[in-house]
């Protein structure tokens, strides 16, 4: 029984493998066509272009795989019903139950795969490639593609940065610190911002304002120390797309930013995005099998890639308009980004309940 099992496995695994690496490099060339627009802007090259492409490839075959497991498990799995090897199986008394849990089981270790990229490696490496283009473009307009303005707090003071640079100095800091109603007592403006150690951070001309008594007196200072203004990595996470961000960093964002009661809408959209991916993958797994049941010998090979592509891109198109809604509308993240993978993987399981060999 175990023998049969990972021999499914090792079929499903065969359709995925040269259908992860086909998709990988075809939108590894389309990102590649979008980064040699910037070559020869600032100090970016050829070879920047291919670095930047390079690093970004395991965000990519994360968003990958979940199409690629119903088109692999349609190529591996088709392989074995072409060849009547799934009849063979059921002959022996295996279920379709069986089967499937299989191959959950299967989409169960992709998920661990999903997990480790998206908590070890994406962030790393997203971080490695907005570094290098921000750095090579941070003498043009371009850069402002690559940063933004936010706002924080931390207890009394609240924060505003024009700025996140790529070598993570901080740009255009203003500090508001406050009395314990509320109060306006100081404002700190500084041109720029750079971490010493510690979550000690250097301020380089610097123009504070101290409001005493209905006057407003302003001192200048060519440097100044200045303690818990961002930690290392905050000014880390604020360099990255917030897609390339890792759960946990998202998670703790979220917490800070909901404890200084401030929106965390547009990061939790980020959060449930990528966690719609497990189950994401698991539907589209699970659904190549009732694509295959029943069809053996009334739909070819390349009718069955057909239909799973268009599935796929279907679905993938579903779930990137869910998260751009969630953002722009203001929706529940959990509800609208969630609801399409579990329909499909309900749909999945009704599925195969009701399709025979």
């Amino acid at each position: 029984m175990r023998r049969i099992d990972r021999y499914i496995m090792q079929q499903f695994l065969a359709g995925i493998l040269p259908v992860l690496l086909l998709l990988t490099i075809l939108f590894s060339f389309m990102s590649l066509a979008e980064e040699l627009e910037n070559v020869g802007t600032g100090t970016f090259t050829l070879p920047d272009a291919f670095m930047v492409v390079l690093l970004t490839t395991p965000k990519r075959i994360v968003e990958l795989l979940p199409v690629t497991a119903l088109l692999g498990g349609l190529i591996g799995l088709g392989a074995m019903a072409n060849n009547r090897e799934l009849i063979a199986i059921r002959s022996v008394g295996i279920s379709k139950q069986r089967i499937a849990q299989t191959v959950a089981a299967l989409a169960g270790l992709l998920c661990v795969f999903i997990t480790l990229l998206q908590f070890a490696i994406v962030p790393g490496f997203e971080r490695e490639a907005a570094t290098l283009r921000g750095q090579a473009l941070q003498n043009t307009e371009s850069r402002s593609r690559y940063s933004q303005a936010f706002w924080t707090r931390n207890d009394q003071q609240f924060i505003h940065v024009d700025n996140v640079n790529p070598d993570r100095s901080l740009s255009g800091v203003e500090i508001y610190s406050t009395d314990e109603l509320g109060r306006l007592t100081r404002l700190t403006q500084a041109s720029g911002a750079f971490y010493t150690g510690e979550e000690n951070w250097l301020l380089i001309n610097v123009l504070e304002s101290q409001f005493q008594d209905n006057q407003v007196i302003e001192t200048t200072h060519d440097r100044m120390q200045w303690s818990s203004l961002l930690s290392t990595r905050q000014a880390s996470i604020l360099i990255l797309p917030l897609e390339a961000l890792a759960p946990d960093d998202l998670i703790d964002t979220i917490t800070n930013l909901k404890s200084n009661q401030l929106d965390t809408h547009q990061y939790e959209v980020v959060l449930w995005q990528q966690v719609s991916l497990l189950p994401s993958l698991l539907a589209m797994s699970l659904l190549s099998l009732p694509l295959l049941l029943g069809s053996v010998r009334s739909v070819s090979a390349g009718q069955r890639a057909m239909t799973g592509g268009l599935i796929g891109i279907g679905f993938y198109l579903l779930q990137q308009l869910s998260g751009h809604l969630a953002g722009i509308l203001g929706l529940n993240p959990l509800l609208v980004i969630l609801t399409p993978p579990l329909i499909l993987l309900a749909i999945a399981i009704a599925a195969i309940r009701h399709r025979t060999l």
